[in-house]
C-alpha cells in the first residue's frame, strides 16, 4: 500500500469520525441537539484538525506525520469512550 493510499484511507476514517453527530442524527432519528450531546462538537473540531493534518500530509509525504496523526485519532477516541462517557 502506497503512502497516498494510506493517506486516503486515513482521510476517510477521520472524516467519518468527524461527522459522527450528523450520522447519529440520521441513524437514530434524534434531533441534532441530542446528537451533539452524545458526540460533542469539541470532538468534531479535534478530528477536523487531525483531518487537516492528513490533508497537509498529501504534500509533505511524511509517514511519521501520518502515524502521529492516527495515534492522536486513536487517543481521542479512547478519551471519548473511556473518559468522557
Amino acid at each position: 500500500m502506497t503512502l497516498k493510499q494510506k493517506n486516503t484511507f486515513c482521510l476517510v476514517i477521520v472524516s467519518l469520525i468527524m461527522l459522527a453527530p450528523i450520522f447519529i442524527m440520521l441513524v437514530t432519528g434524534e434531533r441534532f441537539v441530542t446528537a451533539i450531546r452524545l458526540f460533542p462538537l469539541d470532538f468534531s473540531l479535534y478530528f477536523a484538525v487531525l483531518l487537516g493534518a492528513i490533508i497537509v500530509n498529501y504534500s509533505m509525504r511524511s509517514t511519521k506525520l501520518l502515524t502521529i496523526t492516527m495515534l492522536a485519532t486513536v487517543g481521542g477516541l479512547a478519551f471519548y469512550f473511556f473518559g468522557y462517557l
